[in-house]
């Protein structure tokens, strides 16, 4: 069995130390807050990224020649702030095609005008 040259052991015990030896690290409070404020902003790109998905809304980005690629881009460009205002009006959408109450009034108009109209 050969024996190490001692210069290539040296160089081993060297190699060997250098990974040894710990970097200066610096540990840090994080803030409620900051941890609440980075999980809701993620949960706020990831649903507008679903909204994104849906198959009406990419009929109405190739409608208005926008590649759904492009739109993806811009959305993870956006800041929070942004991302948070598009999030809360993906909510306040109306789910379904439901009708509003205005929408109600005036089909019951339209309907009057047409049954007297008869």
């Amino acid at each position: 069995m050969k024996t190490f040259p001692l210069p290539l052991a040296f160089a081993l015990l060297l190699a060997c130390l250098a990974a040894l030896v710990a970097l200066p690290l610096e540990a840090g409070m994080i803030a409620t807050q900051d941890a609440v404020a980075e999980q809701t902003m993620q949960t706020d790109r990831a649903k507008v990224q679903v909204f994104l998905d849906r198959a009406t809304v990419q009929d109405k980005l190739q409608a208005m020649d926008v590649p759904a690629a492009l739109a993806k881009t811009r959305v993870d460009a956006l800041t929070a702030e942004e991302v948070a205002s598009l999030a809360q009006r993906i909510d306040a959408l109306p789910a379904g095609g439901a009708l509003s109450g205005m929408d109600v009034v005036i089909i019951l108009l339209v309907a009057i005008l047409v049954a007297i109209a008869l």
